[in-house]
């Protein structure tokens, strides 16, 4: 008797212990908007025409960071490196997959990579299995983007959904403006799409093929409407915290909010409402989203431990007839915008929040890239990652709580544009940005594939050198005066490719 008695002390005991550890962990909250550019939020950019308190008050409740890198310039890799802390150009030697070798006219070789996506490798570490090997609940509503099939099983089930790599719950779609157009539900549509829709270019913008309410040919589910589909994903992120407050484990939420990219399909409450046309408004109804998510922490009683990582996958589609139209700097200060190289392609608005814990209205202009998101979290969680995974991740917690490194966390980080199929490696105050098609897959191995000796004439064509600190907006190309300094950081690159791993 007296035995069972203290075994159910002892259960009783453990139980308590554990209920104090889940109230001790943090919530992990990741915000990841699609096509917002720097200048777009005022706490970026007090010049901006667009309206965005909300985005605004979390930099007031947290820390901005003015040197934050997304991994590369687009959305595919961008979000597969936030994922694994892991650059994207890595994956092109782990697929086995090799480049696909194109002419051009000039007779260069063009060489075309697989896009990297978590498909390519099921079992890497990402932060969502990271987080459930911490005993966390998780869940990712939004934007994929990493592989989905399109094609149900016979049983209606989908292939490579968020539920197959580590998350307990999804509620989203692939991607905004390609199909198929319907509501998935773990590893179901929740009403299968059965109709065509055309395509459809945006009216009244720059580039009707990349802005507006612009979509490509896919199959739809009956009804499905572009107008005001930012809500339905707010309901699902926002019943999913309710339930979390019934549970004793902490919670992981990857909220990938598939907007400003195109269709710009703005609720009618934000039409017309900014200084910077059918993006600006997008933006508008981009920050309520971030708002209401934001109120219901609040009202949940979440918020007080609760991470809040907020940033954009790559930089915005917003072109120089854009900027002169309305006069709205959608990449801030930096030059050129989504696919570039140049640090509007990836330099992203970037705000972390933790009540008490991150110092409120601070800034940091330390340099950081999507991949540290990985080792950071394992840091906070007090967890080691092996070797083989986030090889491109860096823990900056420190900077978090408000420390200066004696020496930077990060001297430099290799940039990818798979638009142009370019890399570039940025190394204290220099970038080199290298044409297309220097590096190729051969073998299953990245290798060098050819050096252009002479500069050509596109801007793809020829090697880019910049000095960052006295040219940030990377305005002159200095490659001829400064062979030395481009051949140092080519070998850096070589080296960084060849060693596999940042960290």
């Amino acid at each position: 008797m007296k035995l069972l008695i203290l075994s159910v002390a002892l259960c009783a005991l453990c139980a308590l212990c554990g209920l104090t550890r889940a109230a001790e962990r943090p919530n992990i909250l990741i915000i990841l908007v699609d096509d917002m550019g720097y200048g777009d939020p005022r706490c970026f950019n007090p010049q901006s025409k667009i309206a965005t308190p909300h985005i605004d008050r979390l930099a007031a409740e947290g820390m901005k960071f003015t040197n934050a890198h997304a991994a590369a310039a687009i959305c595919v890799p961008s979000r597969y490196s936030l994922l694994t802390g892991r650059m994207p150009y890595r994956n092109w030697s782990t697929t086995g997959v090799k480049g696909v070798r194109k002419q051009t006219k000039k007779g260069r070789e063009i060489i075309h990579f697989p896009q990297p996506q978590l498909q390519h490798e099921p079992g890497r570490l990402n932060l969502a299995t990271l987080m459930k090997r911490q005993g966390y609940a998780t869940a990712c509503v939004g934007k994929w983007h990493q592989g989905m099939s399109s094609k149900a099983e016979a049983d209606g089930t989908l292939k490579m959904t968020p539920v197959d790599f580590g998350f307990d719950y999804y509620f989203g779609f692939d991607a905004p403006e390609q199909g198929p157009y319907a509501w998935i539900e773990n590893k179901r549509f929740v009403v299968p799409p059965t109709e065509i829709i055309d395509d459809h270019p945006g009216e009244g913008v720059t580039n009707p093929e990349t802005q507006g309410a612009h979509w490509r040919k896919g199959l739809a589910a009956p009804g499905w409407e572009f107008e005001g589909y930012l809500y339905p994903l707010a309901d699902k992120a926002d019943a999913w915290l309710e339930k979390q407050t019934k549970n004793n484990a902490p919670f992981f939420l990857y909220y990938a909010i598939p907007a400003p990219h195109a269709p710009w399909a703005t609720a009618g409450e934000f039409k017309g409402k900014s200084g910077a046309g059918q993006y600006g408004d997008y933006v508008m109804n981009v920050d309520a989203m971030t708002g209401r998510l934001l109120a219901t922490l609040d009202t949940l009683k979440l918020r007080d431990n609760t991470i809040i990582v907020f940033s954009s996958d790559n930089g915005p589609v917003w072109y120089a007839q854009d900027i002169e139209k309305f006069g709205h700097r959608a990449a801030g200060p930096w030059n050129g915008m989504k696919g570039a190289l140049t640090d509007a392609g990836h330099r992203m608005p970037f705000i972390a929040s933790w009540p008490g814990k991150i110092e409120a209205g601070s800034s940091c202009d330390e340099l950081i890239c999507f991949t540290d998101m990985m080792a950071t979290m394992a840091s906070l969680l007090g967890e080691k990652l092996p070797n083989d995974a986030g090889e491109d991740s860096f823990d900056i917690s420190p900077l978090l709580r408000g420390e200066k490194p004696a020496q930077p966390i990060r001297t430099g980080m290799v940039h990818v544009n798979y638009g142009s199929y370019t890399l570039a490696i940025r190394d204290g105050d220099w970038k080199l940005i290298l044409p297309s098609g220097v590096y190729a897959v051969q073998d299953g191995t990245i290798t060098p594939d050819h050096v252009v000796e002479t500069q050509g004439k596109g801007p793809n064509d020829k090697f880019q050198l910049y000095h960052l600190r006295t040219d940030p907006g990377e305005a002159t190309n200095v490659f001829t005066q400064e062979p030395d300094k481009a051949k140092e950081l080519f070998a850096v690159l070589k080296a960084d490719i060849e060693r596999g791993r940042s960290r």
